[in-house]
């Protein structure tokens, strides 16, 4: 069926499916404003999951960001580094610092053992037991 209107089911799968599923505020922006397809699967990605905000905050985002693409004719690409810099105010360091976090969770874990806390001196576990402390305060303090 694709092939007799000259669509590439691929291209359909890629390219058109996508657009059943966007947000109301993207479909009336390409029924009432002429906002293109490509710019609006971009623009898509301004999601409340993505940016851990409520749906209506994403769709305030999205609104202004498709508002600034169609007043200043932005192409797909400078579309993207526009919703990258929208994406940057929302996903601080965080991921970043939950990897070192993470690392950090794994060595102490697994290099922690009873073996080799039994090897260590006095003055080794002493010391330990205080960066621990202090490291467990910090934290307290984070978590509230």
């Amino acid at each position: 069926m694709f092939l007799e209107f000259g669509l590439n089911p691929a291209s359909v799968k890629s390219n058109l499916l996508p657009m059943l599923s966007l947000p109301e505020d993207l479909k009336k922006a390409i029924r009432n404003q002429e906002l293109k397809g490509a710019h609006a699967l971009a623009l898509a990605t301004l999601s409340s999951k993505i940016l851990k905000i409520s749906e209506q905050e994403a769709a305030i985002e999205r609104i202004k960001a498709t508002e600034q693409v169609l007043k200043e004719s932005l192409t797909v690409p400078e579309t993207r580094d526009l919703i990258k810099s929208i994406k940057a105010q929302y996903l601080t360091s965080e991921q970043s610092e939950s990897k070192e976090v993470k690392i950090i969770i794994q060595k102490i874990s697994s290099g922690l053992s009873e073996i080799t806390l039994a090897n260590a001196s006095r003055e080794q576990l002493q010391s330990l037991q205080g960066i621990l402390e202090q490291k467990l305060n910090e934290i307290g303090k984070l978590i509230g």
